[in-house]
């Protein structure tokens, strides 16, 4: 194929927002990058929808590093962008994105038009997915001389509560627990920050002594396997707390604490 679709607000998509997040550029271009190659090799003789560069061409070809290339390709089978079956990566999505209009081989027409339906590449984005709402609306009623306008639904309020300062809290231990376990799985960080609203506000903890509690939790050769989340944190918080107020622990934490931020958020010490 000469080229494929690349929906204009592809960067709105939730997949695809994570890879932002976790990657940056870095992530979103070798997504890009990778749905190119495999593109580029599909003809009326290869309909696999394979990737068949390996991790140093694209590395070499990027100026990225093979570990880097081989971190984001496993966090993209993970994110479901991608497959995996034996070694071999591939975008069977990629199917649903092909058209007739991007090739006059007849033959290449035809398999294109006997392609199954697979899921979509996307998460669709709110405005997509108001259009999908719509279009179902109207094939419904298609037999109907007059269609009743589609009335947006209202949204729905969070069930999380929080304050930037809670957030700043849950980004400190996520990027803490990320250097013990790169690959642990994305949380939900405005569950952790509602959680560390509650601990603040109603378990009234102090802010600095959580900080204190979860980064020794996050040094102990125990501990750190066992404190995930802000809920486990919460959970065994005065357990925790009877540990960490050991004489022994209390200076060398905090020492560790004042080095690890150039800003505190308002209210700790």
């Amino acid at each position: 194929m000469k080229w494929v679709k690349h929906d204009t607000d592809a960067n709105q998509d939730a997949k695809l927002q994570n890879v932002l997040l976790d990657y940056g550029l870095d992530g979103y271009g070798l997504y890009w990058y990778c749905i190119e190659l495999i593109a580029g090799k599909v003809d009326n003789d290869n309909i696999t929808f394979e990737l068949e560069h390996d991790a140093r061409i694209i590395a070499r070809n990027t100026g990225s590093s093979v570990q880097k290339v081989q971190e984001m390709m496993t966090y993209f089978v993970n994110e479901g962008l991608f497959e995996n079956n034996d070694g071999v990566v591939t975008c069977l999505k990629l199917a649903k994105r092909l058209d007739k209009s991007m090739t006059s081989n007849a033959q290449m027409r035809e398999i294109i038009g006997n392609l199954k339906s697979h899921d979509s590449v996307m998460i669709k984005s709110a405005k997509p997915m108001q259009d999908k709402i719509r279009l179902d609306k109207n094939r419904l009623d298609k037999n109907r001389e007059d269609i009743n306008p589609i009335v947006k639904p209202e949204a729905k309020p969070s069930k999380y509560k929080f304050d930037a300062y809670h957030m700043e809290i849950s980004d400190w231990m996520l990027s803490r627990l990320l250097v013990l376990y790169p690959n642990l799985k994305r949380p939900n960080l405005d569950s952790w920050a509602n959680t560390l609203r509650l601990m603040i506000e109603v378990d009234k903890r102090d802010p600095a002594m959580i900080s204190k509690v979860f980064e020794w939790a996050n040094q102990d050769t125990f501990w750190s396997s066992n404190i995930l989340s802000a809920n486990s944190l919460r959970k065994q918080f005065d357990k925790l707390a009877v540990k960490v107020n050991q004489p022994a622990n209390n200076q060398s934490t905090l020492n560790r604490i004042s080095s690890d931020f150039s800003k505190k958020p308002e209210g700790w010490s």
